[in-house]
Order: C-alpha cells, then structure tokens, then sequence
C-alpha cells in the first residue's frame, strides 16, 4: 500500500518537475525571442550565432572606418575644388599678361597677383583636419610644404581596413598632385632662337628687285625658302653653296642619334626652291617619320623657332639640337675655328669648353665693313665680358699669351691693302678686355674700330665702300681685306686650348649651372622607354637606349677646393674604370676600376659597361670631385691589380669614396637631374663638364650607326610641356617670366642673360593648362575614392541587415510555434499538478 503510493508521487513530482523546467525554457524563449540562452543548450546554434555576431561586428567597424575615411575624402575634395579655382584665378591672370600691352609696373603687379596666387596653392597644400595634414603621405603630423613649394612629405597611400584582407586607399598624397604624372601628355619642346626672314630684313644686299625697301622684321615661316632662313651676302640667288645641317637629339624610342644632311641653297626659280618646310620634314625623318607612319610633329610655331611634339602619349625622351653651314666637316670643332658662317637654332647661358686653341674672323654677309670674332667671351662667374674683364677670366687656366694675326683694313681709298702684318703678342695675366680692343685698333691701324657688345668682339673697317657707287653710303657691300685670328699659348710658348667655344653652337660641352652651394646639370636622365626618371640604382644603359660598351667620357671640372682636374670614365664589357690624372709629374694616370657593389670576398668584380648604375657614376664623381684632397697612394691602392681585382683594392676605393662625401655630396634630383652639394662652403668652387668623346664626330660612321650615349648638361632644346610634372618649378617660372616680360623664348635677342632658357609666358600657357588638367585629375580621383567609400558603406549596411536576418532565423525563436507548445505544456502542467492534488488527498479511508 504505501509503496504504490510513493511511487505514484515520485512519478508525479518528476514529471511535474520536467513540465515546470520545460515551462520555464518556453517562458524564456518568449520573453527574450532566442533559441538558447548558453550555448551548452544547443552547440551548434551556438556556434553559429558567434559567426554571425563577428560577421555584424565586422561590418559595423567597416562602416565606421568607411565613414571616417570618406569624410576626409569630403575635406580633401573641398580643398582640391578650392585649388581648382585658384588655377582658374591663376590662368585668367596669366593670359592678361600674356598680352604685349603692359608696362614694367603693370607686368609687375600681375606678378605680385600670381606670387600671392602661388602662396594660396601652397596654404591649400597644407590643408589640415584635426591636426592631420591631408597632403603629407603618411606624414600627417608635419605641414608637407615649405613656402617655395618644397615637399618634405613622401609618396605613401593611407588605407581603409573596411574588410578582413581588404584595405582601400583614400588619400591624395603631395607627390602625385604636385609631381605626378600623366600618362595621356605628350612631350613638346622648342629651339630658342628666333628665326628671321632674313631676305625682308636684309633687302639691300639680298633682294635684287626690292632693293630700296625699308628692312623688316618677320619671323620665318614654313613656305619661305631655306634661303630666307639662313641669309647670303649678295642678291644672286643661283651661286650659293650648299647648307649642311649638324642635328643631334634622342628619337621617341629612347635612342639617340646624330645626323649630317645638306640641301641646295640656291634656286634659278623661287617656285622651285628648297622651303623651310623641306627642312622640317627633313628634321622628322631623322626622328623616325616615314610617310606611313609620323612618330614626331615637326613644326615652325609663329615666333620663327622649331617645335617637336613626340606623338606618342607618355613619352619624354625627346631632345633636339641643330646647327648649320655651308661648309661639310667631319669634325664640327673645325667650324668652330675656321671662321665659317655657323647658324645655331638652340643658345643655353652655360659656360663653355675652352676647346679652341685658334679661331679666324667671319665677314658679316650684310654689312661688309664688320667682321666678328665667332665666339662670345664669357667669363668665369657666367657674365658676358665687359671692358674691364680680365683677359685670364675668359681664357683657359693653362693660358699665358694671346697672339693676334690677320690682315689689315682697307686703303683710305677703299682698295684693299696686301702689306703683310707681324703677328701682336698680348700677355693675357696683365691685359683686360680694354686692352686687347686698343691693342688690336692700335697694331692694325687704319681707319677703324674695336667694339665690345655683349661679351662678342666686332671689328669695323670704315674704309669699306659701297660697290655700286663708289661712296661712304649704304649697303656697304664693297671689296675687303680685313681679318684677323686669335690663338692661344702656354707659358712654355706650346699652343693651347684657351678660348671658349660658342654657347650658341656648343651641345654638351657646357658647364653645370651654378647656383650657391649647389653645381646641378639641366638634362633629367629619363628611362629610355619614357616611362619615368632615373633613380640611382638605375643603370646608365638603360637611359642611353643602348650599350656602351666601347665609349668613354670626359669628366672636366674644378674640384672642391677650385683644382682644375681632367679625368676620364672607361666603358668596357670587361671593366669599367675612372682615370685620373697622375700627382706625381711623368707618372701614367690612375686608372681606378668601378668595383661591383654587391660583390662579397673573394668573388671581388669590376662592374662592365652596361651594369654600371647612376650610383656609381655618382660615386666616380664624388672621387674626382674631391681629388686634390686625396694623397697619390690612395689612388694607387685603390688601383690594385686590375687584371685581378682584390677585397683590398676594393675596400681602398670604398675608403676615397667615403671621405669625398665630407666636402661635398653628389645626388639625384627629383627630376632625374645630376646634382653636385658643396657641403663646406656657400659659393661653390667647385664646376662640372661630362661628354662623350666622340660628341663632335659627324663621320659618315658617326652618322650611320646610333651610339647610345648619356648627357648631363646640354644646349638642347627648351622644354615646353611633357607627361611629368614639377608643380611649384613650373609655376615659378611662369612668375619669373611674367615678372621680367618674357613673353616667348629669345625675348631677349642678342642679350646674354640668365633667362635665355625661359619657355616665356605664351608658352607657360600651354604649360599651365596641363598642371591645371593634372589637379582635375586629381579631383576625379578624390571623387572616386569618395564614391567607393559611399558604395561600401551602402553595401556594409545591406549585409547587416542580411546576417540580422540570418542570425535571427538561427537563433531566435519562433514565437507562435513556442506560445502553442508553451499552451500545451501549460495544460499538461495543470493536469499532473491537479493528478498530483488528488494522489495527495487520498487516505486509508479513500482507497478502502
């Protein structure tokens, strides 16, 4: 009896206790809308609903970030539209200067416009938010821009972590706003000297049929004749010589060249002529035109000057220099000394080779009573010559008398006088500029003078009449003998290379510029494939467009303390090496090999001719550079067994090479350019000249096969626009110029001034609207990175709402099935609880 009945009631009580449990999980479930509560209730939900939150974490910190980094594209959109308008403000200004119409204050005031313009740009640039600088790369704790535009941030995106694995930039870095490039710009360059007509300009001599007409400047055009262009000395157009053009320049596949072509001067019929045009479609083909296919445009733009523009899009290889004559050499250093008629398209203020030991008057062809000394006189601070110069500031160091022979001037009447003259002997040490003119007007004699204008010598024979009437009148075309050559002689009375050549007919014979402390050539070393600069571990080859094996380069400069030094880089596939001039008198030179960096003991290697880098040639330079610091057994060490180079020769080379970097430091610009720090003092002593040896061989040879070649300095043609840009350089410019009324190249004329290389403000125009295109650029790009930004967080919310979804179907419960079973438990609860009251409510009395 009472174990039946204390069965029943454990029974009872234990499903009374499982329905209660069971109540109290559907309860919950109701009142939170979830599964489980701990995931020991049901592991698998678990684990997916620990996914699912991590994936909504993650894309909530997607959203956050996103947000962050589109705000800042929102301020770095507001500051590229505010610049955009700045360069609209900028070219409006520009093109009101560009107008001949202003004065020197007017000019000025514009100038100041554009300077305050400038400095907007810059305030702009250094746009922050919240302390971060937004043009700055990484380095968003420091303004990137100094006040002349100077950069001092780096080239580094900032990412957008808005995904696992998945960063997204979003800032517009100083290096690709203000020195980016753009690939979709083609190169354009001009020669710089503007081009005449000279038969208009000299109708006296030139024009038989408009004798009597009044001289006229006009620029030539393509449909003159190449007789316009290059002039004569009387009006029959059937007896001139042949014209021989000497062109020079880099092709658009990155190979350089030289070129010797000539063209018939004379005409019977004008219709029949050789026109400029000829010329240029001449020019192009030594570029690579064909009549299929045009790889260059070869122009005359509208101030009488030849335009190049390199078709190809990205390219900014292409480099241009032409002189011309009407006498063929093999060699252009003897038109240079042997008083013929040079023509020269390109004229750079750099200080030239004293590479002449001699040179011969020319006769001017349209005024017979001057004849001119066929070079300018320079002196050693880069001025031309004035009266007070001193003779050993233009000539070479090595220089100690000028002789002076020739002819003499005319008879008083006009015939020419055959008595022989004895050679006058100047010592250049003691004589200035002043000196040599009253020498040379003085030992002559006649009836004549000696002028001195900018820094070129003219003598005038005033005894030379006109032909045709026998008189002291105009055009003073009558018969003359004057003329007169200078040569140069050592203190040793051996002859010497003393006088300079031409800055107008020179190519890369010419100086680095000088500015300060700091020595800088003006050629940027760009990859022959026109894909960007140079860097220093960029081979050299790979700029020449070619090998260069076989070529050597001579290295003319002052050394760090003002030493004159020579020295030569040898280019071979079994070595290259720097040679040195030897300390020790009637020794051999020092012939140093460039060791290969990378090499390590015993494997000691000496760098051939195409594996030799930037670096290295730096480094040969910084050697040469600091020579007269050096004493003669470091170069001998250094030195070593070429045959079989030594750890040790090696080590005594990284030694010279170390302490040249005390007195000064050689690097590379930016632009690719070569530049020379002297590190010691404020005006440098130091000078720099690199040329290849073979630069004046205008052989058939030369001419027929390309030699690869590298220039670091060079009278090439000025550039105009090309796929790089150098904001604050190119800016700056375009102020100088609008500042000093420069309104096109060669505004200046026969003038030698610092600012012959200026593109002028017409030019600057065409530049501009490309840094102007550049910054548009830049904003599409800004908007992009905005636009992606919004597309994520657009996307991020759509998959939160997904995975809520998701996570809801897998953990939360579903409230009418739960409520049903909740009901049913309910009503089994109340019945065990009422089955249980009943059990409890039985007796003895009851069962009996």
């Amino acid at each position: 009896m009472r174990i039946t009945f204390g069965t029943k009631y454990n029974q009872m009580n234990y499903y009374q206790n499982v329905l209660q449990n069971k109540l109290n999980e559907m309860n919950t479930k109701i009142a939170s809308g979830l599964k489980i509560q701990y995931g020991y209730q049901d592991s698998s939900v678990n684990n997916q609903n620990l996914k699912l939150e991590f994936e909504k974490n993650t894309l909530d910190q997607g959203i956050d970030v996103a947000k962050d980094a589109q705000s800042s594209t929102l301020n770095t959109d507001k500051a590229l539209s505010e610049l955009s308008e700045v360069m609209v403000q900028f070219k409006t200004k520009l093109i009101q200067a560009a107008n001949d119409i202003h004065s020197p204050n007017s000019r000025e005031a514009i100038a100041k416009d554009l300077e305050k313009l400038k400095d907007h740009i810059i305030n702009i640039a250094n746009t922050s938010i919240g302390g971060e600088f937004l043009f700055g790369g990484s380095k968003v704790d420091r303004a990137p821009f100094d006040s002349q535009g100077n950069y001092y941030g780096n080239d580094e995106k900032l990412n957008a972590l808005i995904s696992s694995n998945n960063l997204v930039p979003y800032n517009i870095t100083g290096q690709e706003l203000f020195f980016g490039r753009d690939s979709d710009k083609q190169k354009i360059i001009t020669s710089n000297i503007k081009m005449l007509n000279q038969n208009k300009l000299h109708p006296d001599i030139m024009d038989a049929l408009n004798k009597g007409n009044a001289p006229e400047e006009a620029y030539i055009k393509p449909e003159d004749t190449l007789r316009d262009l290059i002039g004569d000395n009387d009006n029959d157009t059937t007896n001139d010589a042949k014209e021989y053009f000497y062109l020079r320049g880099v092709r658009p596949d990155g190979s350089t060249f030289k070129a010797k072509f000539s063209f018939d001067k004379a005409y019977k019929d004008r219709s029949n002529a050789t026109t400029v045009n000829d010329l240029l479609e001449q020019i192009g083909k030594e570029y690579g035109n064909t009549p299929q296919n045009k790889v260059v445009d070869v122009s005359m733009n509208a101030w009488g000057q030849i335009e190049i523009r390199d078709l190809k899009p990205g390219n900014s290889v292409i480099d241009f220099h032409l002189i011309s004559s009407d006498q063929d050499v093999d060699n252009i250093e003897e038109l240079k000394s042997n008083g013929v008629r040079i023509t020269s398209f390109n004229k750079s203020p750099f200080l030239t080779d004293r590479s002449l030991s001699s040179i011969k008057s020319v006769d001017d062809d349209y005024d017979f009573r001057y004849i001119h000394i066929p070079t300018a006189f320079i002196d050693k601070d880069n001025s031309a010559a004035t009266k007070n110069t001193k003779l050993s500031d233009i000539l070479g160091s090595d220089t100690n008398t000028l002789i002076i022979g020739g002819t003499r001037p005319n008879n008083q009447d006009g015939t020419i006088n055959q008595d022989p003259i004895e050679p006058l002997e100047i010592n250049v040490e003691n004589s200035t500029m002043q000196d040599l003119m009253d020498s040379i007007k003085s030992h002559f004699g006649g009836n004549m003078d000696v002028e001195l204008t900018n820094g070129r010598i003219s003598i005038v024979d005033k005894n030379v009449t006109n032909k045709q009437n026998d008189s002291k009148n105009p055009p003073f075309d009558g018969e003359h003998g004057l003329s007169i050559t200078f040569k140069t002689f050592d203190k040793n009375g051996l002859e010497t290379d003393g006088i300079p050549a031409d800055y107008q007919t020179e190519y890369d014979k010419t100086y680095f510029i000088n500015k300060g402390p700091k020595v800088t050539g003006n050629v940027s070393q760009v990859l022959a494939d026109g894909s960007g600069f140079a860097r220093p571990e960029t081979k050299l080859s790979e700029v020449a467009g070619g090998s260069l094996n076989g070529q050597s380069y001579t290295l003319k400069l002052k050394d760090s303390n003002g030493i004159p030094v020579q020295a030569q880089i040898l280019f071979d596939n079994k070595g290259s090496y720097l040679k040195l001039p030897s300390k020790t008198p009637n020794k051999s030179e020092y012939i140093i090999p460039l060791y290969n960096p990378h090499d390590e003991p015993p494997a000691i290697t000496i760098t051939k001719a195409d594996d030799v880098t930037y670096q290295q040639l730096m480094d040969a330079m910084s050697i040469a550079l600091n020579y007269s610091n050096e004493p003669a057994d470091s170069f001998i060490k250094a030195e070593g067994n070429r045959t079989e180079p030594s750890q040790d020769g090696k080590d005594s080379y990284e030694a010279i090479l170390q302490r040249s970097k005390g007195p000064l430091s050689v690097h590379m610009t930016r632009d690719g350019k070569i530049q020379i720090e002297d590190n010691i003092r404020s005006i440098s002593k130091m000078k720099f000249m690199f040329y290849n040896d073979n630069t004046s061989d205008f052989s058939a040879q030369a001419t027929r096969n390309d030699i690869s070649s590298i220039r670091l300095n060079a009278n090439n043609a000025l550039t105009i626009d090309q796929p790089d840009v150098n904001f604050f350089e190119q800016i700056d410019d375009i102020i100088d110029s609008v500042k000093r009324g420069i309104y096109r190249p060669d505004t200046a004329g026969k003038n030698y001034t610092q600012d012959m290389r200026k593109i002028g403000i017409q030019n600057g125009i065409t530049a501009l609207d490309h840094l102007s295109d550049h910054i548009e650029k830049m904003v599409s790009l800004n908007g992009v990175h905005g636009k992606t930004f919004e597309n994520i967080i657009r996307r991020n919310e759509i998959l939160k709402v997904q995975v809520d979804s998701i996570k809801g179907e897998t953990i939360g419960t579903d409230l009418a099935e739960t409520y049903n079973k909740f009901s049913n438990l309910t009503t089994n609860y109340n019945a065990v609880l009422a089955s249980t009251n009943k059990i409890n409510q039985m007796s003895l009395v009851n069962y009996l």
